[in-house]
């Protein structure tokens, strides 16, 4: 014989298994119907002394890839003095750690008339994890995202031959994972 639905909810390792898919549930719908970035903290700069060009420290993040591709791209044969100009989409973000706590309250009531009215109550909150070390204290990052590449320039004696502007396309691509339409090589005056 089968159970029918108000029994089976009856059950208590049931009512376990729907309170926690519903928690997860609306879970699912807080977190995907938050704004992106809102909630997130700005990058606290380290503590190493030097502070980075704009707030959001991309420039310091991209000048350093600048010269790294100058370094890399002046050693190929033919190449001779190299400028290279990034272009970034954004600055460096992160995903931080979050205690999160997510509450549900299901309220069943009946009236002498047979009436029933059930009551769902969900609340869910969260708050950035905060590390403390010494006298600062900073937010939890788990995961540093990097900027995301829009485009980049390279100006380069000896890239009037095809060959060479070629291989230097080839080694931006590989070096850097950009499209070939987002990589742009010119010859130096």
């Amino acid at each position: 014989m089968r159970k029918t639905l108000p029994e089976r909810i009856k059950s208590w390792r049931t009512t376990i298994v729907l309170v926690g898919l519903v928690a997860m549930g609306m879970l699912l719908l807080l977190l995907s119907a938050r704004p992106h970035g809102e909630g997130i903290p700005p990058r606290l700069p380290e503590t190493t002394g030097e502070t980075p060009a704009t707030p959001d420290g991309s420039d310091g993040y991209r000048e350093s890839l600048e010269q790294e591709l100058t370094d890399l791209l002046s050693l190929v044969k033919g190449v001779g003095k190299v400028v290279v100009l990034l272009t970034l989409e954004s600055g460096p973000g992160g995903v931080y750690g979050e205690n999160q706590e997510t509450t549900v309250r299901l309220t069943r009531e009946e009236d002498g008339a047979g009436g029933r009215r059930e009551v769902e109550e969900n609340t869910a909150s969260s708050e950035v994890v905060v590390t403390r070390d010494g006298q600062s204290e900073r937010p939890l990052l788990l995961m540093e995202i990097k900027p995301r590449l829009r485009g980049v320039m390279v100006i380069a004696e000896g890239a009037e031959e095809p060959r060479l502007r070629e291989q230097l396309v080839l080694a931006l691509q590989a070096g850097l994972g950009a499209a070939a339409h987002r990589i742009t090589v010119l010859p130096m005056k």
